[in-house]
C-alpha cells in the first residue's frame, strides 16, 4: 500500500492510463481508416464502369496511414524515423494529387484543397522528425527524392490541364530544391571534417614511421582509431583525441631518451644493495621485469619497475645492516630469559627475523628496536616481584602464633612463579600473603586483648538468666583462639561485643523506665493511703505485684518481661488514679 500511495507510483499509473487511452484511440482510428478504404473501394469492385486503378492511390494512402497511426502512440527513435520517412516519401505525391483543384468545382475542389493540407502536414512531419544529425538529413533527402519520383510519375500519367501542369511542376521544383539542399548542403562542419581527415592522416603516418624505428606507440595508435570512429561525426571531439595521441607520442619519445639513464641510476643502487644483502632478491627481480617491459616497448611500465627496484634497494641500503645488528643484539639480550613473561619477547624476535627474510628491513628494525624496552620493563617487573616476595617472607617470619601452613604453601608457589619468570603472578601471590597475614595478626591482637579482659566482659551479663548462653559464646571465641583461627575468633568476638552493646542500650532504656514507674508508684501509694485505699485492695495489690515483678525481671536480665510488667503496672496505676 505504501508503494501504491507514493507520488512516483501514482505518476506511473497515470502515465500508463493515458497511454492506454491514446492506444485505444489510435486503434479505433486505424479501424476507421481501413473501413473508409473498404467503403471507397467497394463500388469499383461491383461496378465495371468505375476504374479500379483510379481508386488504388487513395486506398493505399488510407491503409498506410492506418499502419502508421500506432507510431504516434509511443514515438521512440524508430517510430520517429518511420514517420519522417513516410512523410518525406508521400508529401510530393499527395500534393500532385491535389493539383486538380483548378479544374474542378464544388465539393471536389474542397477535397483537392484538403490534399494540399495533408501534404503540408507530411512535409512538416518529415522536416521535424528527420533533423539534427547529418545522417538524418541525408536520409530525409533520399526519401524526398523518392517522393519526387512518385509525384512526377503521377503528374505525367494523369494528363492534367495546362494550369495543373504549371502547379505540379512548381511543386516538383520545390521538392527538387529541398532534395538538393538535404543531399549536398547543410553540412556546416564540412571544412572541419576535411581538416580533421588531413590531421589524422598526418598523425597516423608519423606513428607508422616511429614504429618502423622501433618505438612502441600502442596507446597513441589506439587513440587514433578512436578519433577515426568519432571525429568525422564530431570534429571537435576528434581533434581533442588527436591532441591526446600527439601528447602521448611526445611523452613516449622523451621517455625513450631518458629510460637508459634512469636504468643506469637504478642499477647502481640495486648493485649496492646486493653487496650489502646478497640474499635480497626483490630489487633485482624488479630490474629484470623492467628490462623485459623495455624490450617489449612498454617504456612507462619499465620506468615504474626501475623506480620500484630503486626504492627497494634504497630501503636495504639504509636499514638492512642496522636491522641485522639490532636483531643480533636483541637475540643476545633475551637468550637467557625463560618463562611465560619472556615468551612474548622471543615471538617478537621471531617476527623481526621473518620480516628481514621477506626483505622488509624497516619493519624488522622497528620490531627489533622495541625488544630492549620490553626487557627493561620486565626487569622492573622482576625487581618488584622479588621485593614483594622478600616482604612476604619477612612478614611470615615475624608472625609467631599464627597457623602458617596455608601461607607457606602459597609462598612456595610465589617462589616457583618467580623462578619461572612469571613476575606478575608471583607479585600478586606475595602481596596477597602479606595482606592476609597482616590481617590475621591484627585479628590475633584484638582477640588476645579481649581475652585478657575476660572478667570485664563476663560482668556485663552477670546475674542474667541467659548468662550460660553468653558464656558459651565466649567459650567459642576462646576455642577458635586456641585453634589459631584468629580471623574466625575475631568475627565471633565482634558479634558478641555488638550483641552486648545492643543489650546494654536496651537495658539502660528499661532501667530508666523502671525507675520512673517506681517513683510514680511511691507517690501514688501515699495518695492511696490518704484516700483510704488500703494494701488489701485488689487493684493496689495487683499493681504492687506488677512493679515488683518488673524489678525482679530487670535484675535477671529479662528485658522483655520487665517491659511487659511495667506496662501492666502503668495500666493499674491509671485505674487507681481515677479512684482517688
Amino acid at each position: 500500500m505504501d508503494n501504491l500511495d507514493s507520488p512516483s507510483a501514482r505518476i506511473d499509473a497515470e502515465i500508463a492510463l493515458q497511454k492506454g487511452k491514446v492506444s485505444s484511440l489510435a486503434l479505433l482510428c486505424a479501424f476507421a481508416s481501413i473501413a473508409s478504404a473498404a467503403w471507397y473501394m467497394w463500388p469499383a469492385l461491383n461496378n465495371e464502369s468505375i476504374a479500379i486503378f483510379n481508386r488504388l492511390g487513395p486506398v493505399g494512402l488510407l491503409l498506410a496511414s492506418s499502419l502508421l497511426l500506432q507510431d504516434f502512440v509511443e514515438p521512440d527513435a524508430r517510430a520517429r524515423g518511420r514517420l519522417g520517412a513516410a512523410g518525406s516519401l508521400s508529401w510530393p505525391a499527395i500534393a500532385i494529387l491535389g493539383i486538380d483543384i483548378f479544374s474542378t468545382q464544388g465539393t471536389e475542389q474542397i477535397g483537392h484543397l484538403l490534399m494540399f493540407v495533408v501534404s503540408a502536414a507530411c512535409l512538416y512531419t518529415s522536416r521535424e522528425y528527420l533533423r539534427g544529425s547529418l545522417d538524418a538529413q541525408r536520409f530525409r533527402g533520399i526519401m524526398t527524392l523518392g517522393g519526387l519520383t512518385i509525384g512526377g510519375a503521377i503528374l505525367l500519367s494523369s494528363n492534367p490541364e495546362q494550369n495543373s501542369i504549371i502547379v505540379g511542376a512548381l511543386i516538383l521544383g520545390i521538392a527538387g530544391l529541398l532534395v538538393m539542399k538535404d543531399l549536398f548542403g547543410g553540412d556546416l562542419d564540412r571544412a572541419e571534417r576535411k581538416r580533421f581527415g588531413r590531421t589524422l592522416d598526418a598523425l597516423e603516418t608519423r606513428i607508422l614511421n616511429l614504429q618502423a624505428q622501433g618505438v612502441s606507440l600502442d596507446q597513441a595508435s589506439s587513440l587514433c582509431r578512436n578519433a577515426s570512429d568519432v571525429g568525422y561525426k564530431d570534429p571537435e571531439l576528434g581533434f581533442s583525441i588527436l591532441a591526446q595521441a600527439e601528447e602521448d607520442i611526445e611523452r613516449t619519445l622523451a621517455l625513450a631518451e631518458d629510460i637508459t639513464e634512469i636504468r643506469q641510476v637504478c642499477a647502481d643502487t640495486v648493485e649496492q644493495a646486493s653487496d650489502i644483502a646478497p640474499t635480497a632478491k626483490k630489487p633485482q627481480r624488479s630490474m629484470d621485469a623492467g628490462d623485459r617491459e623495455r624490450d617489449l616497448g612498454s617504456l612507462r611500465e619499465a620506468e615504474m619497475l626501475y623506480r620500484r627496484a630503486k626504492k627497494l634497494a634504497l630501503n636495504i641500503v639504509e636499514h638492512w645492516a642496522t636491522a641485522e645488528e639490532q636483531i643480533a643484539e636483541s637475540s643476545k639480550l633475551i637468550s637467557s630469559l625463560e618463562g611465560s613473561q619472556h615468551q612474548q619477547l622471543h615471538e617478537l624476535l621471531l617476527q623481526a627475523k621473518e620480516a628481514l627474510a621477506k626483505e622488509d628491513c624497516l619493519l624488522a628494525l622497528e620490531i627489533a628496536t622495541t625488544i630492549p624496552d620490553h626487557v627493561a620493563n620486565l626487569g622492573e617487573a622482576s625487581e618488584g616481584a622479588q621485593e614483594a616476595y622478600k616482604e612476604a617472607v619477612e612478614v611470615m617470619e615475624e608472625s609467631e602464633g599464627l597457623d602458617l601452613k596455608l601461607w607457606n604453601k602459597r609462598l612456595e608457589d610465589a617462589k616457583q612463579h618467580l623462578e619461572q619468570g612469571e613476575f606478575s603472578l608471583a607479585r600478586g601471590v606475595s602481596d596477597g600473603i602479606v595482606r592476609e597475614v597482616r590481617k590475621e595478626r591484627e585479628a590475633m591482637g584484638d582477640v588476645q586483648r579481649a581475652l585478657r579482659q575476660k572478667k570485664t566482659i563476663q560482668k556485663r551479663w552477670e546475674g542474667h538468666v541467659d548468662a550460660e548462653a553468653w558464656e558459651e559464646r565466649l567459650k567459642d571465641v576462646n576455642a577458635a583462639a586456641k585453634r589459631k583461627s584468629w580471623s574466625h575468633a575475631a568475627a565471633l568476638l565482634d558479634r558478641l561485643t555488638a550483641d552486648l552493646d545492643a543489650l546494654d542500650v536496651a537495658s539502660g532504656d528499661a532501667n530508666e523506665l523502671l525507675t520512673y514507674v517506681q517513683d510514680e508508684w511511691t507517690a501514688l501509694r501515699k495518695k492511696l493511703e490518704a484516700a483510704g485505699i488500703k494494701a488489701i485492695d485488689g487493684e493496689r495489690a495487683a499493681c504492687e505485684k506488677a512493679v515488683g515483678n518488673a524489678d525482679v525481671a530487670f535484675s535477671e536480665g529479662r528485658l522483655e518481661d520487665t517491659l511487659n510488667a511495667l506496662g501492666e503496672a502503668d495500666g493499674l496505676m491509671e485505674k487507681l488514679r481515677r479512684r482517688i
